[in-house]
């Protein structure tokens, strides 16, 4: 083809016909542009139908990384909300038992209530996604409010996931200083370290408001886990709703 134009040209200026030869280049160069400007075209449509799949693969994933993440921090909240439960059942029942002894709070705490033991307060995000479309920049795939509501999530997850780690390496330390101080003690529904105890003749009046205190410290780290991923849960649901809009 283009030594058919080329052809064409020569045998112009050959004619000394220089007026249609400049013609006619000029209108070879326009078909070049309107040319080029169609496989622009093309190639931009192209890229813009490689957008959508691409976002649409994000939306995918990104959905259902958060539905996983709902099902965890619903379950895990659940389960701390009925720890708390039973430590606010447990004062009441201190303030209202015929307690005269150690003996007697700690049946009540282990055997009726099992309250003692660990916490669970650790929450593990399904962020691949997340981290993906960060790395790649890919986000900007998504609107400006869409985007910044990820980030917010991101922030949150990340927030409550420190305060857990703080809260929860600090009641840690906390039992472990219950532990030495009551060595034969076993915080489960077991008592016969502390009858054990008890029958040695070992001092043990501060037990009750030791327990007391374990108790109280547990409560804390548990509500503010309660509140922290109560927002990121929030967050998560305002994020998935935004997700299932999108075209």
């Amino acid at each position: 083809m283009i030594k058919f134009f080329r052809k064409i040209r020569q045998n112009l200026l050959a004619e000394n016909k220089t007026g249609k030869y400049f013609k006619y280049a000029i209108g070879e160069i326009v078909l070049v542009v309107i040319g080029i400007l169609i496989a622009l075209s093309i190639n931009n449509l192209n890229e813009h139908y490689k957008q959508i799949k691409l976002k649409k693969e994000y939306v995918v994933s990104l959905s259902n990384d958060l539905i996983n993440d709902t099902i965890q921090l619903k379950n895990r909240l659940i389960l701390n909300k009925q720890m708390l439960k039973n430590i606010d059942t447990i004062a009441k029942e201190v303030n209202n038992a015929n307690i005269k002894n150690a003996s007697d709070l700690y049946k009540l705490i282990a055997e009726k209530y099992n309250a003692q033991g660990g916490i669970r307060t650790i929450n593990t995000y399904n962020n691949n996604s997340f981290n993906l479309l960060i790395a790649s920049g890919n986000i900007d795939l998504f609107d400006k409010q869409l985007r910044q509501d990820i980030m917010e999530l991101n922030r949150l997850q990340i927030f409550q996931k420190e305060v857990a780690k703080s809260n929860s390496e600090y009641f840690l330390r906390f039992m472990e200083r219950i532990s030495v101080k009551y060595p034969e003690v076993e915080y489960s529904s077991d008592i016969n370290g502390l009858n054990k105890l008890l029958r040695e003749g070992t001092e043990i009046d501060e037990y009750p408001r030791d327990v007391i205190a374990y108790l109280s410290q547990k409560k804390y780290t548990i509500q503010r886990y309660i509140e922290l991923t109560e927002n990121v849960l929030m967050q998560t649901e305002k994020v998935l709703t935004q997700l299932k809009n999108q075209d």
